[in-house]
């Protein structure tokens, strides 16, 4: 990919989490197919890698609308970035607050995610 069309990945990473919050599903697609023209993956780290299109279809229906991002912090070097991130989940107890670390990396016209999150709470 010509890096004269390639978005800003620091940009995109904040317009991910911007979106979600916006609940707009449509342009998140979008923002995902300007970076990663040849598709993408999002894997839960010690799961799977998972078609990206399919991931968020699963991840919107199970937290869209129940759980807001706070991005705390944004590291990009070259054609990879990290996000530290804070989930803020509604639950029937209240909102709990999880922290995540979020991983992007561009080659090929392809994005690889990776989230990196607590599964002992």
């Amino acid at each position: 990919m010509n890096d004269a069309i390639t978005p800003d990945l620091e940009q995109v990473i904040k317009d991910n989490y911007r979106l979600w919050n916006e609940g707009k599903r449509e342009e998140l697609d979008a923002l995902f197919r300007s970076l990663a023209p040849h598709g993408f993956t999002i894997e839960y780290v010690g799961s799977s890698a998972v078609d990206g299109p399919t991931a968020m279809a699963a991840i919107w229906k199970e937290y869209g609308g129940k759980c807001t991002t706070e991005l705390l912090d944004v590291i990009v070097n070259g054609t990879e970035g990290a996000a530290y991130v804070s989930n803020h989940l509604q639950t029937d107890s209240g909102i709990v607050s999880l922290t995540s670390l979020e991983t992007y990396k561009v080659a090929g016209g392809r994005l690889a995610i990776r989230y990196f999150h607590r599964t002992d709470r």
